[in-house]
């Protein structure tokens, strides 16, 4: 059956395809970004830089960043705080082709700051354009499209890639101007994104008052619940994005194609996320309708991970996350296995994340930006500290952390959506009592 075009469809597939374009180089970039920078100094010994460093240091900025992003999104309307975001972006990434290491440090302050920036408004956005029955299916259809952007960069990475153990400059600056010309073309698709209803400034409103909406959302039982939730997906998506690719091109066993598995890798884990994604939309009226379903899609993703961290355990050895290492794990490295993992760890990122913009926009749609920022905030802070901590953390301990905070953050994910669920069953049954006293009295 064909969705029905209607105004509220077309913002969220422009929003959604925008957001493709512009992580297509932003996404592309992190997944080889430890891989580029660790190929540098072959060419000029003079330039150090910890890749996991800048990587902490973009989303320790990303952090702070978020507490002020809804005051800006509020102030100015999430339309233009997303093209100035993206902007951000491009500036962020243009270090890398300079190779300059203070401008490549710059660049992760900006890319924070724009992080800060964007997520707020993408949230407010999409919650704006939704209803309680079409929330989940447009957060499956953008969650679907974005998870592609990872793809079309990859494809490429993979090409320019093909049967090199060096990554020379001459190709480094090829793949690095690529994505820049596709992030111009995100900051253009952004200025033609349609307005949304209320996509104007709002009076009257000051940081003071979003720290007020932090402090009250904060204080909220149920977003206390998912604080544990919100840290496990920034551990798991630090793992997935940044360093279990990177990790398989350093696995020597794997030959003169371990480069270029890191992109093929990367190529993988699109599918997963879209596999991911679909699901929401697919079970969107049975979400709507059985009170398990969210947390059925959660426990599914959060299984696939567990397998993921194990199949890392038994494949990669355990110093791989270090850089180039001739060591073995319990195996042989096996390529598809190592494919395997890439697709099982973005399924469950793509399951956990729809589910936890769902939940979020059911428990606080009169406050969605500050709600989105808060989550984000929660989730960098995970992913900055798993950046800056992985450089001196066996590969295989990290598998260790993660499958125990994946049952963790799933527990008490369940403990938050029971109460929703038990919230929901009172109100229903409210007006069922009121009926039945009426017609006693009559």
């Amino acid at each position: 059956m064909l969705i029905p075009i209607s105004r509220e469809l077309v913002c969220i597939m422009s929003m959604s395809l925008s957001f493709m374009l512009l992580f297509t180089s932003d996404m592309t970039l992190a997944n080889m970004q430890k891989t580029i920078v660790s190929s540098i100094p072959d060419d000029n010994p003079d330039f150090e830089v910890e890749g996991y460093t800048v990587t902490g240091v973009i989303y320790s900025t990303f952090a702070v960043t978020l507490l002020f992003g809804p005051y800006l999104n509020l102030a100015i309307g999430p339309k233009l705080t997303m093209i100035v975001a993206a902007v951000g972006y491009m500036l962020g990434m243009i270090p890398y082709i300079v190779e300059n290491e203070w401008m490549i440090y710059g660049g992760a302050v900006i890319s924070g700051v724009s992080g800060g920036c964007l997520w707020p408004a993408q949230g407010q956005y999409m919650i704006e354009n939704s209803s309680p029955q079409t929330t989940a299916r447009n957060v499956g259809i953008f969650w679907t499209i974005f998870r592609t952007s990872s793809l079309y960069g990859n494809l490429f990475v993979y090409y320019k890639f093909n049967g090199k153990q060096h990554i020379d400059q001459s190709t480094r600056r090829t793949v690095l101007s690529f994505l820049v010309g596709i992030n111009i073309m995100s900051v253009a698709s952004l200025m033609a994104l349609p307005k949304s209803s209320s996509d104007c400034k709002t009076e009257g409103y000051s940081p003071t008052k979003t720290v007020k909406k932090f402090w009250a959302i904060l204080n909220s039982r149920k977003m206390l619940w998912l604080i544990f939730t919100f840290i496990y997906t920034g551990l798991q998506q630090a793992f997935g994005e940044g360093i279990y690719s990177p990790s398989i091109g350093f696995t020597l066993a794997f030959g003169n194609y371990g480069k270029e598995l890191v992109a093929l890798s990367g190529i993988v884990m699109s599918i997963g996320s879209l596999i991911g994604g679909l699901c929401p939309i697919v079970f969107s009226k049975c979400i709507r309708r059985h009170r398990y379903a969210r947390r059925s899609i959660v426990l599914i993703g959060c299984s696939g991970q567990l397998l993921a961290y194990l199949i890392t355990f038994i494949n990669l050895p355990d110093t791989a996350v270090f850089g180039d290492t001739d060591q073995l794990s319990l195996i042989t490295p096996s390529v598809t296995l190592a494919m395997i993992g890439s697709l099982l760890l973005t399924f469950g990122d793509s399951c956990l994340n729809t589910q936890i913009f769902s939940i979020i926009a059911e428990l606080f749609r009169e406050s969605s930006a500050e709600a989105c920022a808060f989550y984000k905030v929660i989730k960098a802070s995970a992913i900055a500290t798993s950046f800056y901590g992985c450089s001196h953390i066996g590969l295989h301990v990290q598998a260790a952390i993660l499958s125990t905070m994946a049952l963790v953050g799933v527990f008490f994910f369940f403990v938050a959506d029971s109460d929703i669920a038990a919230a929901t069953n009172e109100i229903k049954t409210v007006p069922q009592d009121i009926e039945t006293s009426q017609n006693k009295k009559i």
